[in-house]
């Protein structure tokens, strides 16, 4: 297949609160050590909405988001090991774009990176909503499983990655009671992993409709709400083990604080809210620990690709659409519209490139 001379993408530009199409941006060809990836697939994310909501500043002014990548090999630099990545190679992008040199890099804490002005991959960079990604660090780049497909890869890197990171921060054990508020594509993931581990997982989902899917997952009980009658009836304060709070809004928060056990571990994965509050004293008398969490290392990715190409966990791919489609599907999910991970294929948009 030809590479273009230029592409379009979606992406953030400052003051704009909705993603933006952005168009005739030049494809460079690799240099040195770089990887030009043909994305095949790239995955929507609710931390898309709070990247164009927040308007964060320490972030450029303008890029390409999507920040669950998974495509080929299209191109090297002339510094690139081939046998290691030769064209055609299927790969999976690190989010986080880690330099692989710093003090927490050398520790395996890709997640962590301090030597990559914190760059992430359609988060503070240029991202995978687009047809052609140049990568200046091959350590980013993942190999996917045969069996893998790249809609199903994009989001293992991060519906998947994210909560098995902190599925294995939190410790859990085989037995242990857990509570999980939130069962879309991070949620829907989490409850797998967290059955694996053989935990007793109770899901509180303000959709009626997903409990088919978490008694097909293994929950072991579903509430549209933690005030309900039924769930009181249920369970009283102070009984899991561990919380995970795949919403991250404040009433979600807050449950946990109730529910959790002293000496337990509260999870905030999503980023529903930028900012969270509790009550000092609540908290302080469980001597809970809140446990901060954010994607994960190039070597639990590896381990993610493991788990799903031998069926372990299946992340759920709710549709899948052609690139332009993204502006739609983005404020479907605004409004809570949407089941499962949205997947996008941005090869679509080169129809209209300049060859």
């Amino acid at each position: 297949m030809s590479i273009p001379a230029t592409k379009s993408g979606y992406g953030f530009i400052r003051g704009q609160k909705t993603i933006q199409k952005l168009t005739n941006l030049p494809v460079k060809l690799p240099q040195g050590s770089e990887i030009l990836l043909r994305v095949h697939a790239a995955g929507m994310c609710q931390s898309d909405l709070h990247l164009l909501h927040a308007q964060e500043t320490h972030i450029p002014d303008s890029f390409v988001m999507g920040h669950e990548i998974a495509g080929e090999i299209a191109a090297v630099g002339p510094n690139v090991n081939t046998k290691k990545f030769p064209l055609g190679l299927r790969v999976a992008a690190q989010i986080c774009n880690a330099c692989g040199d710093c003090e927490f890099c050398r520790q395996g804490l890709d997640s962590c990176c301090t030597g990559n002005d914190g760059q992430a991959f359609g988060l503070s960079c240029d991202g995978g909503y687009l047809p052609f990604l140049l990568i200046t660090n091959p350590r980013c780049l993942l190999p996917i499983p045969d069996n893998v497909s790249y809609e199903i890869a994009a989001i293992t890197s991060d519906a998947m990655l994210t909560p098995f990171h902190a599925v294995k921060k939190a410790g859990v054990c085989p037995g242990n009671k857990v509570l999980m508020f939130g069962l879309g594509g991070l949620g829907s993931s989490a409850l797998q992993i967290l059955k694996n581990y053989g935990c007793q997982v109770v899901v509180v989902e303000q959709k009626e409709s997903a409990r088919a899917l978490a008694n097909k997952l293994g929950a072991d009980g579903f509430f549209t709400s933690a005030l309900s009658p039924e769930f009181n009836a249920a369970y009283k304060p102070n009984s899991f083990d561990v919380c995970f709070d795949v919403c991250g809004v404040q009433e979600t928060f807050e449950a946990c604080v109730t529910y959790v056990k002293y000496k337990g571990t509260i999870v905030p994965i999503g980023l529903g809210r930028s900012k969270l509050f509790f009550r000092a004293l609540t908290f302080a008398s469980k001597e809970a620990r809140i446990l901060g969490t954010f994607g994960g290392s190039s070597a639990e990715q590896l381990e993610c690709m493991e788990w799903v190409s031998k069926g372990m966990v299946t992340p759920i791919v709710g549709a899948v659409y052609d690139l332009d489609e993204l502006p739609n599907q983005l404020e479907k999910m605004a409004k809570g519209e949407i089941s499962g991970r949205v997947v996008f294929r941005p090869q679509s948009v080169l129809r209209d490139a300049k060859l």
